[in-house]
């Protein structure tokens, strides 16, 4: 796998990670997340292929990184929530200020 990588690299620069926003799911701890995040780096990789420029490339990177985490519960900007799923819950007001 590295050589294909590094076969990738010649031709043009190959993504070093997602440039999309994914959210944890409501609920996930963050350990979960960064497991996560670690496998559907790979999987995106892996389902690059070769060839095309650079944004391309990119584009294909971050369209099987997002449907991994996606297929692994955690949430995408500005994509519908699945059936049954809630949305999660508003972040906790701020502390109140230091006399």
């Amino acid at each position: 796998m590295l050589s294909s990588v590094l076969t990738l690299g010649a031709c043009s620069t190959a993504p070093t990670g997602p440039s999309v926003m994914v959210l944890p799911g409501s609920g996930k701890p963050l350990e979960q997340f960064q497991l996560d995040d670690a496998a559907c780096r790979q999987w995106a990789i892996q389902q690059m292929g070769t060839g095309g420029d650079s944004w391309m490339m990119q584009r294909r990177y971050d369209i099987a990184y997002q449907q991994c985490m996606y297929s692994r519960g955690n949430l995408i900007p500005g994509a519908s929530l699945p059936p049954g799923a809630s949305s999660p819950p508003p972040p906790p007001p701020p502390a109140p200020p230091r006399p």
